[in-house]
């Protein structure tokens, strides 16, 4: 091919056809010049994959971290809500001389000595920042998204997480230093008359037992609980973006059945509180509304907006919270199939629920 252009340049010139020669010329450096511009292009666009190739890579260390963490937030929110059901009894004086006797297991002795650590896995993101300039235009909507989960949930998880460490410390430590049986705590099956009373009358010991409830359940366990609302919806976020055709793992709540719009409809409709089981008091007036929202189910109580429940399905008619481990429903249907009452298991309380007739 060069000996054919060479060829072609010296017959235009030994017939002394410049003009012609010069635009040969120039049509030589064109071709030239788009050549090379294309093989840039497919070399940018080479650069371009490999960059994209390792954001992906990144973003799925990012999800593993994030899937380690999501496991490590529902065993944290169930220690601190068992914590919090003991700790209520004692603030409430409902523990006896027999409780602490047959304290086998150690669950009241220590209830406020030891706490449950979550330290985030934060190595993807570090990853991902320290190469963001390189992360194309259409996976950047995931950065704002991770710098709350990372910056501002982190900071809170790790500031109780620290405080409780503080509480545990100084419980101890005190205990030391003025009981002389602090050492027996650990060895006995069985505690002693002077450790059930104190544990049981020291108004110093459940003063201590509020200031742990504070840092655990009511700050910790809720920072934790706001972080793995937002944790899972960046790995699902994440999932879509890689367009990731691996299913999602147990440990994220999804539908376990997919129903239609059509299906969906059955559950809507208005719900009246009847009933809260173990409460005897009169139910206060309270309405509860299923609806149809981003082809999934949500309920309001009384209009109130901010305090959202989210569903998935487990079967047909059971559904379970999105983001709150401990939310569970099921709706009931009649001997026609048509769905008559509802009842929720919500903070605690299990709520039942008949559905108003409409117009």
């Amino acid at each position: 091919m060069i000996k054919f252009f060479r060829k072609i340049r010296k017959n235009l010139l030994s017939e002394n056809k410049f003009s012609k020669y010069l635009l040969y010329a120039i049509g030589e450096i064109v071709l030239v010049i788009i050549g090379i511009l294309i093989a840039l292009q497919i070399n940018n666009k080479n650069e371009q994959r490999k960059s994209e190739n390792k954001i992906v890579s990144i973003l799925k260390e990012v999800q593993n971290d994030l899937g380690l963490d999501i496991q490590k937030s529902d065993e944290l929110i169930a220690y601190y809500k068992t914590q919090d059901s003991i700790i209520n009894l004692v603030k409430a004086d409902k523990l006896t001389y027999d409780d602490y006797k047959n304290d086998n297991q150690n669950a009241l002795r220590f209830v406020i000595m030891d706490a449950f650590h979550m330290k985030i896995h934060a190595n993807g993101y570090t990853n991902l920042i320290e190469n963001v300039d390189n992360v194309p235009k259409k996976l950047k909507v995931i950065i704002e998204p991770l710098y709350e989960i990372y910056i501002y949930n982190q900071y809170e998880i790790d500031k109780f997480d620290n405080r409780l460490d503080l509480i545990t410390d100084r419980v101890m430590d005190e205990l030391a230093k003025s009981k002389d049986w602090y050492y027996r705590l650990l060895g006995q099956p069985q505690l002693e008359d002077e450790m059930i009373d104190f544990f049981l009358n020291d108004p110093y010991y459940k003063n201590d037992v509020a200031l742990y409830q504070n840092a655990g359940w009511i700050n910790l366990a809720y920072h934790v609980t706001v972080f793995r609302e937002n944790a899972i919806n960046a790995y699902k976020q994440i999932n879509a973006l890689i367009e990731s055709n691996e299913p999602l793992p147990d440990f994220i709540p999804h539908n376990l059945v997919h129903l239609t719009t059509a299906q969906l409809n059955e559950y809507e409709g208005t719900f009246k509180v009847v009933k809260y089981d173990g409460y005897d008091g009169p139910i206060p007036d309270l309405n509860y509304k299923i609806q149809i929202q981003d082809n999934g189910l949500v309920g309001i109580m009384n209009g109130d907006l901010e305090d959202m429940d989210y569903y998935y399905f487990e079967t047909k008619d059971k559904i379970f919270g999105q983001t709150d481990i401990y939310l569970k429903g099921e709706f009931v249907r009649d001997s026609l199939n048509e769905i008559t009452s509802l009842f929720i298991m919500k903070n605690g309380m299990v709520a039942h629920l008949n559905k108003l007739e409409t117009n």
